[in-house]
């Protein structure tokens, strides 16, 4: 990827936690890691198809250390356990060798794949009894080569029946307790409510703990869907003018792509307070084509933004809407008069006008 490549390089890593930096020997043994409790309750319901056919039903739920554990089912009683990684970038080619049990026992050896970056899926097939020891157990251990987590299991006997029910009868018969609300996003209150502005749903974090702050490709990032998508901001001390800086952006992901790349920028757009404009980055390898769809923009106080969002030639349109939804957004922001204090006694002092931009980091 051209817009977040050491980010995306920097988190394939297929542990499922953070690895333990200690020698092997010093690792404690499985009792010694304590259970997670539940942050909250569980959620489910019916999941189907783009047609709208039956496909299974799920139950999941949040634990203290941030991950979501998911059982899944379908009509057939194939079972499936899915272990959320808040922030991780799984690699979706390489397979891990899982050991699960309950309370000790119930002992499980399977293999986990990442259908998303932040998802490990470990597929259980028709295990009735592993399924049974899920449903009367206190504890969920999930092992591998590196890691090792555990979940308190609360309410599964009722929760984990009414699981089946619903996939025995294709949904039809659902007393499964609602979907988990989103987890709320680590950003800004401003870039939020702009991404929430946009029409962005179901993003999901990208971490880059383990990059230095000054070689990170953003601020912040997040997928959303098959996008790569990002935001960056510095406060620009020379002189530069927004063709300067978006030009020299755009040849920097230009000067990333091994074939043939290829830039286009539309014309400066004078709003109050910020101008902007909008482009694109094309990379034309021998095996595939990337696609990085871009939004500049320069406010008067000089801070300038850039939001991107990347992917293979098929999610063209799609980059190119979320990049043309947030550019909306920014103009809308920047039409928006500010909210007036209310008259005091003494002397009154007009609001501040906003910036229209989310929070970052300054140079």
């Amino acid at each position: 990827m051209l817009a977040a490549a050491p980010a995306v390089a920097a988190e394939k890593k297929p542990p499922v936690t953070k690895p333990d930096p200690a020698p092997a020997a010093a690792k404690p043994a499985s009792s010694d890691v304590p259970a997670q409790p539940q942050k909250g309750g569980w959620g489910g319901g019916v999941v189907t198809t783009k047609d709208g056919a039956f496909s299974f039903c799920k139950v999941e739920s949040r634990f203290e250390q941030g991950h979501l554990l998911l059982v899944a089912r379908n009509l057939a009683g194939e079972i499936n356990l899915g272990l959320g990684i808040p922030g991780a970038s799984l690699p979706p080619d390489q397979k891990w060798k899982i050991t699960l049990t309950v309370d000790g026992k119930a002992k499980r050896e399977r293999e986990a794949v990442a259908p998303q970056g932040d998802l490990l899926v470990i597929s259980q097939g028709k295990d009735e009894d592993f399924y049974g020891a899920l449903m009367g157990g206190s504890i969920l251990r999930i092992q591998s080569d590196t890691d090792n987590v555990a979940f308190e299991l609360k309410g599964t006997k009722k929760l984990l029946g009414d699981l089946k029910t619903c996939a025995d009868t294709s949904g039809k018969e659902n007393s499964l307790p609602p979907p988990l609300p989103p987890p709320p996003l680590p950003y800004p209150e401003a870039l939020t409510a702009i991404l929430s502005a946009a029409g962005f749903r179901d993003l999901i974090p990208v971490n880059f703990d383990g990059i230095p702050p000054g070689q990170r490709p953003a601020d912040y990032a997040w997928r959303v869907g098959p996008l790569m998508g990002g935001v960056q901001e510095r406060e620009v001390i020379s002189d530069s003018t927004l063709e300067e800086l978006s030009q020299g952006y755009a040849g920097t992901l230009k000067d990333k792509c091994l074939g043939q790349g290829a830039i286009s920028i539309g014309p400066e757009e004078a709003l109050e307070g910020v101008t902007l404009r909008t482009g694109s980055v094309d990379c034309t390898n021998p095996d595939r084509k990337i696609h990085v769809s871009l939004l500049f923009y320069l406010t008067k106080t000089k801070l300038f933004t850039v939001f991107f969002h990347e992917g293979s030639e098929p999610d063209r349109a799609a980059a190119d809407t979320a990049r043309d939804n947030l550019t909306n957004v920014i103009r809308t922001v920047a039409k928006t008069p500010p909210k007036a204090d209310k008259p005091k006694t003494e002397e009154a002092k007009p609001a501040p006008k906003p910036d229209a931009k989310p929070d970052g980091k300054r140079n």
